[in-house]
């Protein structure tokens, strides 16, 4: 079997503040292993496992990473390294699952460098956690699921999430290397009064600029523009060829300004300062 990675990707928000935690699986040069990340808007944290103390019935959606349980139904961590220690657990309610598949058409592309997969827009997020004695609340609170496979994270790439009155959004853009091309494409939906609008590369959207600060795409006479800080945020391990070597960035919580427009008359504008921003990328305009 080739270099692979597997992960999970969980964002929740609280009163307290935010929490983002990654289980994932991985094999580079013929080993496995294991490994679990958290991250808050005070500090980031990744722990190394054995592969021996891996588990996942993926049929029930369900992954065990020594001590701490990955599923749709809950998280629970109990997790410690050097000076450090995580503990504690978090139900969530009922997904809101995305109408179909988030790669569309692509997801029936062999030799993709990383698949994409939304689990849930939004759902309802309990419990608590003891980060190094620091309690983080959740009563209430608003969670994101979203999983990645393949190979490798993209070569550059900007996404970002966030949760809002009426709903939630996810957007991204990245360079996608298929066969002996290489192109910049686009996914993300906007989930908002329960009604899903949907931009990709599959159903004719263009990635019109792509920066720390900024991603515009173009949707027909539809345009969706996020306005990002151009700041460091929390630094994260990714997968380079199965091998979490990669260092990237990502906050979880910063200013950001999302603008949806039909023609030049406005549809929806957001401005908030708690949205997720995870980047990988030098300026580009097309």
């Amino acid at each position: 079997m080739s270099d692979y990675f597997y992960g999970w990707y969980f964002r929740c928000q609280g009163g307290d503040g935010t929490l983002v935690v990654i289980p994932a699986v991985h094999r580079a040069n013929g080993k496995w292993s294991c490994s679990v990340q958290v991250i808050t808007e005070w500090g980031s944290w990744n722990k190394d496992y054995p592969i021996r103390q891996f588990r996942i019935n993926r049929k029930k959606g369900i992954m065990q990473i020594g001590e701490n349980v990955f599923s749709r139904r809950e998280i629970r961590l109990k997790i410690a390294g050097n000076f450090w220690q995580i503990q504690g657990i978090l139900r969530f309610g009922p997904f809101t699952v995305p109408g179909y598949d988030i790669m569309g058409p692509f997801r029936f592309v062999p030799g993709m460098e990383c698949r994409h997969a939304v689990y849930s827009m939004e759902h309802c997020v309990n419990g608590e956690l003891e980060v190094n004695g620091q309690r983080l609340k959740f009563c209430g609170g608003r969670g994101y699921m979203e999983g990645d496979s393949g190979r490798s994270f993209p070569e550059k790439y900007v996404w970002t999430q966030h949760f809002f009155d009426e709903g939630s959004i996810m957007l991204a853009a990245a360079s996608i290397p298929l066969m002996r091309f290489c192109f910049t494409g686009t996914t993300g939906i906007l989930l908002r009064r329960g009604k899903e609008y949907r931009f990709a590369t599959y159903l004719g959207a263009s990635v019109r600029r792509m920066s720390a600060g900024e991603l515009r795409i173009r949707q027909g006479k539809y345009t969706l523009r996020v306005c990002l800080p151009e700041n460091q945020g929390k630094e994260l391990k990714a997968p380079n060829s199965g091998k979490m070597s990669r260092r990237i960035r990502e906050d979880i919580s910063c200013g950001a300004e999302y603008i949806l427009t039909y023609e030049d008359r406005t549809l929806w504008r957001e401005k908030t300062d708690r949205a997720a921003k995870e980047w990988e990328v030098e300026e580009q305009s097309f």
